[in-house]
């Protein structure tokens, strides 16, 4: 399982990592592929309920996408 550091970011909707957002370059924002919010919220900044389904959802998309450290 992937550990995480204070800094990385998560959808704050949903939780998904930016690993597996979509878009971004110097003319669009990345955007999230689950729910298409462009919020975020830092790992630091979550409760342990939030940090466990960011880290499930992490290993899930992985597995789905194969995109990985």
């Amino acid at each position: 399982m992937k550990k995480f550091n204070k800094d990385e970011m998560f959808c704050i909707k949903c939780l998904l990592h930016d690993t597996f957002w979509l878009g971004g370059n110097s003319w669009g924002i990345d955007s999230c592929p689950n729910c298409g919010s462009q919020e975020t919220i830092l790992y630091r900044n979550m409760n342990f309920k939030q940090r466990a389904l960011a880290e499930w959802l992490f290993n899930e998309w992985w597995q789905k996408t194969k995109v990985g450290y």
